[in-house]
C-alpha cells in the first residue's frame, strides 16, 4: 500500500461523513423498529380477531353449561393451548347449574373459600412457571404443563371460579408478560356466565312451583299441542299420570293450611322417589298433579302408580291418613298424541277413579274421544 492510500484510510471523517453514518445506522434501526411493530400489530390484529370470534360464540351459547363448553372447545382451538380447565366454587352463583356435560378434566368442584385461601380474589390474572411457582390444584396428568395463566372469575368481593390456561411452552405465560389481553378476556367470561346463570335462574323460577320444587302449568305451553315426538324423540311410548289428593279441602278445612302444604310437598317426594329425575313432573294447579313417563311400557308405569299410591297411603299428615285417585294414560310408539291429548285422557280416567270413591288407579280408555 502506499504511503497516499495510507494517508487516506488513517484520515479522520468529516463531520459530514460521520453525520451520514450516523442517519445511515438510525434508518436502519428505524426499519428495524418499525418492522418489529408491525410484526407485532399484524400478530396483535390477529389475536384479537380471534378474541372478537370467542366472544361471538360465547353470546351465542345458550345457556352455562352450553357456554363453558364454547369456551373450552374454542380457547383450546383458536389459542393452541394444551390446558383449559374451570374450577368452580360449589357454593357460589354458578354453584346450583348443571355441567354434566363437561368432564372432570374440564370442570373441578371446589370448596368454599379455596380461591381466597389461594389468594386468586386479589388477582385479575396469575401467570406461573410450573417448574418454579408450581400450583397445587394440578393434577398429575397435567404433568407436561410449564407455564398457566389463572384468571379469576367474579369480582374480588365474590369470585365464583378461576380458569386456568396451560401451555407446554414455559414462556407462554411468563411472570412478566403483560396481563391486559388475558385480563379482558377474564372480565367478558365473568360477565357473560354470570349473565347466563341468572339468566337461566329466572326462566326456572317462571315455570317452577314455589311450594313444590315442581314445574308449573307454564312450563308446558312450548309443548302442549306438539305432537310428543316432537319433545321425547320419534317412536317413543309415553305414560302419564294424572294424580288428585282425595279430599284436600277437608284436609285444608280441618287441619290448616300449613297441613295441606305438608301434604302436598310429601305427596310430590314420593312421586319423585319412585321415578327418574328428568321424568317431568307439573303441578297443574291446586292438588293436582301430571307425570310424564317417557319410555315407559304401560306394566312399568302400571307398577309406578300403585307404589305412589301405596306409599300416600301409609304417609299420615298430623295422624290423618290420606289418599289420592290416579289416572293413567298412554301413547304407544305409533300413536304420538299430542301432550294436550295424552293430559286430557289422564284427566278423565281420574275424575273416573274420583268418582268411584278415590283411593284407586283408573285406566283411560284407548278409543277415547278427544
Amino acid at each position: 500500500m502506499s504511503t497516499e492510500e495510507m494517508d487516506t484510510e488513517n484520515k479522520p471523517l468529516d463531520f459530514n461523513e460521520r453525520r451520514t453514518q450516523a442517519l445511515a445506522k438510525e434508518n436502519a434501526q428505524l426499519r428495524e423498529y418499525v418492522s418489529t411493530m408491525m410484526t407485532r400489530l399484524h400478530d396483535n390484529d390477529k389475536l384479537f380477531s380471534r378474541l372478537f370470534a370467542l366472544e361471538a360464540s360465547v353470546l351465542a351459547a345458550g345457556d352455562p353449561e352450553d357456554m363453558c363448553f364454547t369456551l373450552l372447545r374454542e380457547l383450546r382451538s383458536q389459542f393452541s393451548l394444551d390446558l383449559v380447565r374451570f374450577w368452580f366454587d360449589r357454593d357460589s352463583i354458578i354453584g346450583g347449574t348443571q355441567m354434566s356435560a363437561l368432564s372432570n378434566q374440564d370442570l373441578i368442584w371446589i370448596e368454599s373459600g379455596e380461591i381466597n385461601a389461594m389468594g386468586l380474589n386479589r388477582r385479575n390474572v396469575w401467570l406461573l412457571q410450573m417448574e418454579k411457582d408450581g400450583f397445587p390444584w394440578m393434577q398429575p396428568r397435567d404433568e407436561a404443563l410449564e407455564s398457566i395463566a389463572l384468571l379469576r372469575l367474579g369480582t374480588q368481593e365474590k369470585p365464583f371460579g378461576v380458569l386456568g390456561l396451560g401451555s407446554n411452552d414455559k414462556e407462554r405465560f411468563h411472570p412478566n408478560q403483560s396481563t391486559d389481553f388475558l385480563q379482558h378476556l377474564g372480565q367478558v367470561i365473568s360477565l357473560s356466565l354470570e349473565h347466563a346463570v341468572t339468566h337461566e335462574r329466572l326462566a326456572r323460577l317462571a315455570i317452577t312451583d314455589a311450594l313444590t320444587g315442581t314445574q308449573n302449568r307454564r312450563f308446558l305451553q312450548p309443548y302442549s299441542h306438539q305432537p310428543l315426538s316432537s319433545w321425547f324423540g320419534k317412536g317413543v311410548p309415553v305414560a302419564a299420570l294424572f294424580l288428585d289428593m282425595d279430599d284436600f279441602k277437608g284436609v285444608n278445612d280441618r287441619l290448616g293450611h300449613a297441613a295441606g302444604d305438608d301434604a302436598l310437598t310429601k305427596t310430590c317426594d314420593i312421586m319423585r322417589k319412585h321415578v327418574r329425575a328428568q321424568d317431568p313432573l307439573i303441578r297443574m294447579g291446586g292438588d293436582e298433579f301430571v307425570l310424564l313417563l317417557p319410555s315407559c311400557e304401560t306394566e312399568k308405569a302400571t307398577s309406578i302408580a300403585n307404589k305412589i299410591l301405596h306409599d300416600v297411603q301409609n304417609t299420615p299428615i298430623e295422624n290423618e291418613k290420606m289418599s289420592v285417585s290416579i289416572g293413567l294414560s298412554f301413547s304407544a310408539s305409533h300413536d304420538d298424541l299430542t301432550l294436550t291429548q295424552l293430559i286430557k285422557k289422564a284427566d278423565k280416567a281420574m275424575y273416573v277413579a274420583k268418582a268411584l270413591g278415590g283411593n284407586r288407579i283408573e285406566f283411560a280408555q284407548e278409543k277415547d274421544e278427544e
